[in-house]
């Protein structure tokens, strides 16, 4: 309405040039006080680029917060397209209270460019977008009501919770986006558990509160059997073809990142980390984003040339795990069948990885000291990343079949090989 206002009296025809040329000239001060950042001269333009030949629908772009002109810390991120005000979320990856990074839901067809405004604003004037990412730490709750929520927190070695009745409300920290939820024992075990999800509302505050999470709720049910496995994707060392969890530590600290509308992130640090025989410090960063059917773990862990890192699931009868090489960057292994706990429906399971990392892989059975379990080895190195997935025909009907399966493995893996690509300029 303030717009349309300030056009028609610019356009009317009897503007009198002589009398209001000191009102042109204080024009582009007066709409950047009154409009908030949204004419500034600091107005950037995103450009970005699909070169692959399939659709990129609502997928999460991340730009790095140097690369934008953001001068202001009370300002924020409105990136538009004419009408069109794109759904984003500014990051905070070092704890230091300053976004980082900002991340904005795109989509693009085959082989095509567009181009977003991007522009700093006042609060008041950003769309407040829908939280779909959660990260959940409380304590165990004796009534109905959900225990406060906990951002950090530290464990000491050989801490151990009651399973029938747990210290905290998920047995440690959980992680959601609109599809599924995860959660992480933070115990001694420093295992990991799927919850599938038949809603797409953040649910994690409740689960566990006044009702059983083995049990078919409104929002679904932990859907996977972890028992002494590795549950999914917890890590392990191999050495001599023996594997060693990583689970007890001298301290666990936990922390969250952030959560909002797109991503949501937490970070455990192991301090004297069981390691094979040997004590040494490493953290895992676990991250979810809209949209997808797994978590990114972002792990940091020195080991010597005669161990590699080890990452597993739960396998009860179903088999040998297929490898897979997608593409020269990101191989897999995976299950698939009716392995959703407590269910007959389908759930698929994997673990992707960088092809080049690739070791071998193998299923223990029962008899192993990690029994159940099928999991891949990669070369030891200081920095790398995985990303699990758990896909649930309840949740999709696409996962009610191998296939259907199979195909959202091979798209994931095209498009962490071939990201959007993205380029910012001044100018348009």
């Amino acid at each position: 309405m303030r717009t349309e206002i300030l056009k028609s009296k610019i356009v009317n025809p009897s503007f009198d040039y002589k009398k209001s040329r000191a009102a042109l000239l204080l024009l582009p001060a007066f709409c950047i006080l009154f409009f908030g950042a949204a004419l500034a001269p600091d107005t950037q333009f995103l450009i970005i680029k699909n070169a692959s030949s399939f659709n990129r629908v609502n997928e999460v772009i991340t730009i790095k917060g140097k690369l934008l002109n953001k001068e202001n810390t009370h300002l924020f991120p409105l990136v538009k397209k004419g009408d069109k005000i794109f759904t984003t979320q500014e990051i905070d990856t070092d704890n230091d209270g300053l976004g980082d990074e900002l991340l904005i839901e795109v989509s693009l067809a085959a082989r095509s460019t567009d181009t977003l405004q991007i522009s700093w604003v006042k609060k008041e004037a950003l769309n407040q977008f829908k939280r779909l990412t959660n990260v959940q730490l409380s304590l165990r709750s004796d009534n109905d009501i959900p225990s406060a929520e906990i951002n950090q927190t530290v464990r000491y070695r050989g801490f151990t919770q009651n399973i029938a009745k747990p210290f905290y409300q998920m047995e440690g920290p959980g992680i959601e986006n609109d599809k599924v939820a995860f959660r992480s024992f933070f115990d001694y075990r420093n295992g990991k558990d799927i919850y599938g999800k038949i809603v797409d509302t953040p649910v994690l505050a409740k689960v566990g509160v006044g009702a059983s999470w083995h049990q078919m709720q409104y929002w679904g049910k932990d859907i996977l059997k972890v028992g002494n496995s590795l549950g999914a994707g917890a890590l392990a060392v191999e050495e001599n073809k023996r594997i060693y969890p990583l689970a007890d530590a001298d301290t666990t600290s936990f922390q969250v990142m952030y959560e909002g509308a797109l991503q949501a992130a937490f970070k455990l640090d192991f301090k004297n980390w069981d390691v094979a025989g040997s004590k040494k410090n490493g953290s895992e960063t676990i991250s979810v984003t809209k949209g997808n059917f797994y978590y990114k773990n972002e792990i940091k862990l020195e080991l010597s040339h005669l161990r590699n890192l080890v990452a597993g699931f739960a396998n009860f009868g179903m088999g040998r795990a297929v490898y897979k090489k997608h593409n020269a960057r990101f191989s897999s292994v995976s299950t698939y069948g009716k392995q959703a706990d407590g269910t007959t429906t389908n759930l698929g399971l994997a673990i992707m990885f960088s092809a080049n990392e690739y070791v071998e892989n193998r299923t223990a059975d029962s008899s192993s000291n990690i029994p159940n379990t099928s999991y891949v080895a990669l070369k030891p190195s200081a920095k790398k990343a995985i990303y699990f997935f758990a896909c649930w025909e309840n949740t999709d009907r696409r996962y009610a079949t191998h296939a259907g399966f199979e195909k959202y493995l091979e798209e994931t893996a095209n498009k962490l090989a071939n990201p959007i690509q993205i380029k910012i300029s001044n100018k348009k």
